[in-house]
């Protein structure tokens, strides 16, 4: 392979970083690498547009916190007007907003500023390849939340005696009323209240029924 066919066949990348030193140690990092070159920096997100207008670039490195344009608006508009190029979030923040911004704005990656110089490399060509990248302690944080939000979303069964219960405790009746309304004792009353707050996952019978109304069991 000639000299010309390797530079041509290098991935082109834009550094994003108001931090003047983090970017140029990026820099000098990735431009040691053969299968990379970097083409540009930019301080802010309109800097970044710029240099994509100029340069047919692969893949954008941006940071989040930016004056002028921010790094998940740069991010949303580097992927409507050119979206053949990539984005790699490199951020200190690990914070599940800042994550979900990101994602929904485009990125195909997310790596934090204490990543080290391989799994930097790692993200590039993944990402390149056609993939995702998040680094260990983003991808926690994701799986966390979708373990979550998998928890609330999931469907409590309830028996039409549970249901009967739920709707008159909702309506502020003791146990002692609705086993009279039932015909069973206070005693199994209370025990069908205490399983019916297992299931809602409730401390307490304020919560069960805020947890009930808030899933629909309870109009």
């Amino acid at each position: 392979m000639s000299m010309v066919e390797e530079k041509v066949n290098k991935i082109k990348v834009v550094i994003a970083d108001d931090h003047t030193i983090l970017a140029d140690g990026i820099e000098n990092m990735l431009n040691k690498k053969e299968l990379f070159e970097v083409v540009g920096k930019a301080v802010n997100g309109e800097e970044v547009l710029r240099l994509l207008k100029m340069h047919a670039v692969d893949v954008v490195i941006m940071d989040i916190n930016m004056p002028v344009m921010d790094g998940i608006e740069a991010t949303h508009v580097v992927k409507e007007h050119f979206p053949e190029t990539k984005v790699l979030i490199m951020s200190m923040h690990d914070k599940e907003g800042y994550i979900q911004n990101a994602l929904q704005a485009g990125a195909d990656g997310y790596v934090l500023k204490n990543t080290s110089q391989e799994e930097m490399e790692l993200a590039l060509l993944r990402i390149m390849e056609g993939g995702n990248y998040f680094s260990q302690d983003v991808s926690s944080r994701m799986a966390m939340k979708m373990l979550k939000k998998t928890e609330d979303e999931k469907i409590v069964k309830l028996s039409k005696l549970e249901k009967q219960l739920l709707s008159m405790l909702s309506e502020g009746k003791t146990s002692d009323e609705i086993s009279v309304v039932i015909g069973t004792s206070s005693h199994t009353i209370r025990s069908y209240r205490r399983n019916l707050m297992v299931k809602f996952n409730a401390k307490n019978v304020t919560q069960l029924i805020a947890i009930a109304i808030k899933k629909g069991y309870i109009s």
